[in-house]
């Protein structure tokens, strides 16, 4: 772990809105723009500091942002995605009511109660807390985010764009139902903040956004939809992630890279997220093709295997394979 006065050596100064959402990663103590590819991490990929699904207080949120930012500083990445829903309070599926399907635990009934009355008191405090600790230990945070399932309210929509403003981004990464995705259209718009549709593998099912064609179509419903490709995911619904990057570039606003097995349509988990190489992913031409088209969008590493070492080791792990595949 570095200690105060190695970061004190790599901070930076605290930017306003704009300059940290287009900040030059040229200008940091260290980067992880790789021959010309800009690699990021989602936060997920540290959620082993966490204790799921036990409660998190105030002081334990600033404990774990605190570790957050020290562990990417560690493995020298300097572009973050801000996973909002690992300091939420309380754990809540990220797909709670979707198609109306509510759980019969009643602890997760009352954890979305909860939640939602987080979400909507605005607790901007800790997300500013976490804007300067990232900054501070050289770290930009890109994007953030936020589980739009079925059950959200209005008001917890409108909660997201704040959090993301406090956080210094204009960029959302969401994973929503075809759905959801028409209802936050409006909102984006509104906000003039981007929405990266994240998709998952359910091919089956037509609420769910796992196809290319239903990812295109998302991103007709207002210019402030785009698109965040998990290459995983895609391949484990059996579509083509290269075929989709080169055809539909202009609208990505970011990649989440992982390896997983083709046509494989159950819910992700450490046990069929496999170790990067030996899956059926092509991590390596996805990073070929966006280092040769130079494509700006960045790519974040989610660490989601069942692996050998701590979160930070397996990270670096994940960047030294990026390294060499982009050689």
């Amino acid at each position: 772990m570095l200690t105060r006065r190695d970061f004190a050596k790599i901070a930076i100064t605290s930017l306003p809105l704009a300059s940290i959402a287009r900040a030059d990663p040229g200008s940091a103590k260290f980067n992880s723009k790789i021959n010309g590819v800009q690699i990021g991490a989602q936060t997920y990929s540290y959620r082993s500091f966490r204790n799921m699904p036990a409660p998190l207080s105030p002081s334990g949120q600033e404990q774990l942002i605190n570790r957050l930012a020290e562990s990417m500083a560690q493995d020298q990445i300097n572009y973050a995605e801000f996973w909002i829903a690992l300091i939420e309070p309380v754990f809540v599926p990220h797909d709670y009511g979707n198609g109306g399907k509510v759980p019969d635990d009643p602890v997760l009934v009352k954890n979305r109660e909860e939640l939602r009355k987080w979400r909507t008191s605005q607790p901007l405090e800790i997300f500013h807390y976490a804007r300067k600790k990232f900054n501070d230990a050289g770290v930009e945070i890109y994007s953030c985010m936020f589980n739009f399932s079925d059950s959200c309210t209005d008001e917890e929509i409108e909660s997201a764009f704040s959090m993301a403003k406090a956080l210094g981004t204009d960029i959302i990464t969401a994973n929503p139902t075809v759905a959801s995705s028409k209802r936050l259209a409006p909102f984006a718009d509104r906000h003039k903040v981007k929405i990266g549709i994240h998709n998952h593998n359910f091919i089956d099912d037509p609420n769910e956004i796992a196809t290319a064609e239903s990812l295109v179509a998302a991103t007709k419903l207002s210019p402030y939809l785009w698109v965040t490709l998990d290459i995983g995911h895609f391949v484990a619904g059996s579509q083509d992630p290269v075929k989709f990057i080169r055809e539909n570039h202009a609208r990505i606003i970011n990649l989440h890279l992982k390896d997983r097995y083709k046509n494989d349509l159950r819910p992700h988990s450490n046990e069929n997220t496999v170790e990067w190489g030996t899956g059926d992913v092509p991590i390596k031409a996805v990073l070929q093709l966006m280092k040769k088209e130079k494509y700006s969008f960045p790519a974040m590493i989610e660490y989601e295997y069942p692996g050998k070492g701590t979160a930070v080791e397996e990270v670096k792990r994940c960047l030294d394979y990026i390294r060499a595949a982009l050689a």
